[in-house]
């Protein structure tokens, strides 16, 4: 990589630093992602715009970080037992039982979002329709719970106490 194109980078790290932290919501991770960015761009030998290279390695590397983030999370809060994990467990198998009563394409649109972490284009590339159609049915779908939830919640107020 030229001295030139090393020197644009440099001066575009707080740019770089800036959409990180705007993906992953931590400083730490921030920086580790842009520094991961800035070291493949620079090992790769480049025929177009490393800005633009650098940029997309960066939200790939900040997908993966954001999706590990979320894993490590899960797991960590599935050993945590807690004073309510009967409530929890509950709410968890009702949520389940709502799930099963959505129309299957949504719901397997809410499950490869939420429990499989892919983002929205990968769902819609996977499944063959476009990212328009895959916001608007996982909205629908996730309107449809919230409000299923509250009802819930509503006639069934004894379940939800700890």
């Amino acid at each position: 990589m030229r001295e030139a194109d090393k020197q644009m980078l440099a001066d575009h790290y707080l740019d770089l630093y800036q959409m990180a932290f705007s993906i992953l919501q931590n400083e730490t991770d921030s920086e580790d992602a842009v520094q991961e960015a800035l070291v493949v761009t620079m090992s790769r030998q480049l025929w177009g715009d490393p800005y633009k290279y650098c940029i997309a390695a960066l939200r790939k590397i900040c997908v993966k970080m954001k999706v590990r983030n979320r894993e490590v999370l899960m797991d960590n809060m599935m050993d945590i037992p807690s004073p309510e994990s009967d409530v929890n467990n509950k709410r968890l198998q009702r949520l389940r039982e709502l799930m099963d009563l959505l129309p299957k394409r949504i719901r397997e649109i809410l499950c490869l979002y939420y429990e499989k972490g892919y983002s929205k284009a990968e769902i819609a590339k996977q499944k063959g329709i476009s990212v328009t159609m895959v916001k608007k049915l996982f909205d629908r779908g996730h309107e449809t719970l919230k409000k299923q939830l509250i009802e819930m919640e509503i006639n069934d107020k004894d379940i939800f106490k700890p």
